[in-house]
């Protein structure tokens, strides 16, 4: 009840201030990413940026974020695909900026149009991919970022949800996870579908709870193999959400 009372005064914050102050936001990320990751080449100079920018902009919307069981389960010297289902565009945020390990997304092309971030992704790393881009190109630069000890963040439902439930995942992500033979932390994100579902333009306030779950590890190298680390990860994301 509180909540709709006091949305239209949160949706008269964005207009007046938030979106404006978050569009000057990312334009100075964006710089920064370029000329301290790539030109510079300072160490984390592509990740420090990024994930300040993403914490301020779920401050900037007034976002709380709960972290769960991160420092249980995720350790500094392994090298790890972070799965996570995918509620809405906040995810983006929550994760980069939450996780705290430098990772690399598989992002959708299109992405890649967005002036000065598009161009700042692209030079430090991050995999674009579209409907004509091969297989065989998407797994080849996934295993080598892998191997050369960065993370990968990964959607496996492969787009949002549009209900706020947990769809079903595509083997993409595990058989990455079977040929690099990486371990998956499975994530769970709860809230984030309230803050923007699909066909609103403004967003709404919701808290938010980023759960991390028991790493999945690599049992062979098969397709058993990629059908098992599939199910333990879906599983364990669907058992916090509440659907089993």
């Amino acid at each position: 009840m509180l909540r709709k009372i006091l949305h239209p005064f949160y949706v008269l914050y964005q207009v007046l201030f938030a979106w404006w102050a978050a569009i000057l936001l990312v334009a100075i990320t964006s710089i920064c990413i370029i000329l301290f990751g790539r030109y510079l080449k300072i160490k984390n100079g592509d990740h420090i940026p990024a994930v300040i920018w993403c914490r301020l902009t779920c401050w900037l919307f007034l976002i709380p974020v709960k972290v769960v069981d991160r420092d249980k389960y995720v350790k500094k010297d392994q090298t790890y695909i972070f799965a996570a289902n995918h509620q809405g565009m906040f995810d983006i945020f929550i994760m980069y900026g939450y996780v705290m390990r430098r990772f690399k997304w598989i992002m959708k092309d299109t992405l890649r149009k967005i002036p000065l971030l598009g161009k700042a992704c692209a030079d430090t790393g991050h995999i674009y991919v579209n409907r004509s881009t091969p297989q065989k190109d998407l797994l080849r630069k996934s295993v080598s970022t892998l191997k050369s000890g960065v993370c990968m963040g990964i959607f496996p439902e492969g787009t949002r949800c549009d209900d706020g439930k947990l769809g079903p995942f595509k083997k993409g992500a595990f058989v990455i996870a079977n040929m690099a033979q990486t371990t998956i932390i499975p994530v769970s994100i709860q809230g984030s579908y309230d803050i923007l579902p699909k066909g609103c333009k403004c967003l709404h306030w919701s808290p938010v709870t980023l759960t991390f779950h028991a790493p999945v590890e690599c049992k062979g190298r098969d397709s058993e193999n990629v059908d098992y680390m599939l199910s333990e990860t879906r599983d364990a994301i669907a058992k916090t959400l509440g659907e089993d």
